[in-house]
C-alpha cells in the first residue's frame, strides 16, 4: 500500500501514541460523500523534502442532491455554543453520545467517540465547541458557522465564517468570469 494510499485522522480525533493508519477511499471515487471525507483527512506524516500536494475539494451538488448533506447555519454563542439540533438529529445523535473533535484543512471536525469521553451530546442538543479548536479554527463569539451534517460519513462538519466568505467570494468570481454571464 503506498503512503498516499495510507492516511490518518488528526492528532485531535486519536492520539498520536494510539493513531493507526486509515484506509483512504479510492481516488477514483466519484462519489461526493467520498471526497469531503478523503479532503479532511491528513497525509500520514513522513520526513521528505516533496512537496505537499493538496488532497482534492470535493463537488457538494451531488451530496445535496442525494440528501445525504444537510446545512444549517447558526451563531457561535459566547461561551462557544451553537444550537445544533436540527444537525444532531439528522445524525441520529442522541443526547449522552459521546462526541471526539478534530482540525483538519482549518474545518473543525465532530464525530461520534466509541468511547466514553468528557465531551457528549447534551439533552439540550447545543454542542459547546472546545476553545482551543475554536482558536485554531479562527472562530469567535458572534460568528456564524455553517454547519454540514454529512450523514452517509456520520460526522459533522464546521466551516468557520472566515471560509464561508472565501467561498463565496470564488463562486461569485467564476460566475464573473463565466462568458455566459458576460452580455
Amino acid at each position: 500500500m503506498s503512503d498516499r494510499q495510507e492516511i490518518r485522522a488528526g492528532r485531535d480525533l486519536k492520539s498520536s501514541t494510539d493513531a493507526a493508519p486509515v484506509e483512504s477511499w479510492p481516488s477514483t471515487s466519484n462519489r461526493a460523500a467520498d471526497k469531503i471525507i478523503t479532503s479532511l483527512l491528513l497525509p500520514k506524516r513522513r520526513r521528505s523534502t516533496e512537496p505537499v500536494i493538496p488532497l482534492p475539494v470535493a463537488e457538494l451538488g451531488p451530496l445535496i442532491d442525494g440528501g445525504s448533506i444537510v446545512f444549517s447555519l447558526v451563531k457561535v454563542g459566547g461561551n462557544g455554543a451553537v444550537a445544533a439540533r436540527m444537525a444532531l438529529q439528522q445524525l441520529a445523535w442522541p443526547p449522552g453520545q459521546a462526541l471526539r473533535f478534530s482540525v483538519s484543512s482549518s474545518l473543525l471536525v465532530v464525530a461520534p467517540a466509541e468511547e466514553p469521553t468528557a465531551t457528549f451530546v447534551p439533552p439540550t442538543m447545543n454542542l459547546t465547541l472546545p476553545a482551543r479548536l475554536r482558536s485554531r479554527c479562527r472562530i469567535r463569539a458572534g460568528d456564524q458557522v455553517l454547519l454540514a451534517s454529512v450523514v452517509e460519513h456520520n460526522l459533522l462538519v464546521v466551516y468557520p465564517q472566515h471560509v464561508l466568505h472565501t467561498m463565496l467570494a470564488q463562486y461569485h468570481d467564476t460566475l464573473a468570469a463565466s462568458p455566459e454571464n458576460i452580455r
